[in-house]
């Protein structure tokens, strides 16, 4: 995917903890969560100024910890070509942030 790897490399810095490599899957599974919410958003008509500030409200029901990853996650859903915005671009994302090193 186009700009993953910079996404991930931010990604895989929030909030550390006891067991770094329980840590990565849960940021992974949660900003794979934020990707799927953001790509329901665009799929629904929404600007992607409008989807970060959904997302990043507490109506949005994201943890406020992803706070600083979701413009950079909306970014990247919004260059997506519209056949990617399916369940498949967080499925994709998730897959490469758990393989990233």
């Amino acid at each position: 995917m186009f700009r993953t790897a910079a996404i991930l490399s931010f990604i895989l810095v929030l909030p550390a903890g006891a067991n770094a490599a329980d840590d990565k899957t849960a940021n992974c599974v949660a900003t794979a969560g934020i990707v799927a919410d953001a790509v329901d958003q665009r799929t629904g008509g929404n600007t992607k100024a409008a989807t970060t500030e959904f997302l990043t409200s507490d109506e949005g029901g994201i943890d406020d910890k992803y706070d600083p990853a979701v413009p950079m996650l909306v970014e990247w859903v919004f260059t997506l070509p519209e056949d990617q915005l399916t369940e498949d671009a967080s499925t994709a994302f998730e897959k490469a942030c758990l393989e990233h090193n």
